[in-house]
């Protein structure tokens, strides 16, 4: 949940990319991969409401894939669901125990949710994994102060 990227907004860039990709895969069922890939091409076009409604259609088919499940947790809170972030984080954490961005990302969640003690309890479980980790070192030392 480092820094969101937001793209074009449809003029060439990430927009002319998301008319290639649904048109190379027009013709193609939408798997979960299409579906997630969509997903980040919305979520990179502004469009939060229809990123969430495809990668939720791609959770469907794979409940279980950490990656599908953190890009959930980014569209939620692009859009500013934070507890359905939190939700997807922790889903994302069970998948996958040693993830340190998926614990940061909760942090982030929690502290958005106004819980510092618990947003502090993730960070410092991301940095046990990844201890050079700086989001959560300075998300920490903003706590402190």
């Amino acid at each position: 949940m480092r820094g969101p990227g937001r793209g074009g907004g449809g003029r060439g860039g990430i927009g002319g990319l998301e008319g290639l990709y649904r048109k190379v895969t027009a013709s193609r069922p939408d798997d979960a991969r299409t579906l997630n890939v969509k997903s980040v091409l919305a979520l990179e076009n502004g469009r939060a409401g229809e990123a969430a409604e495809l990668i939720g259609r791609a959770l469907v088919q794979e409940p279980a894939e950490r990656t599908y499940l953190f890009h959930m947790a980014k569209v939620c809170a692009r859009g500013g669901w934070w507890h359905e972030a939190a939700d997807a984080l922790r889903r994302a954490i069970y998948v996958e125990p040693r993830d340190s961005e998926s614990w940061y990302g909760l942090g982030v969640a929690f502290r958005e949710l106004g819980e510092p003690n618990q947003a502090a309890v993730c960070w410092q479980q991301c940095l046990s994994f990844e201890p050079n980790h700086a989001g959560a070192r300075e998300a920490l030392r903003q706590l402190e102060d």
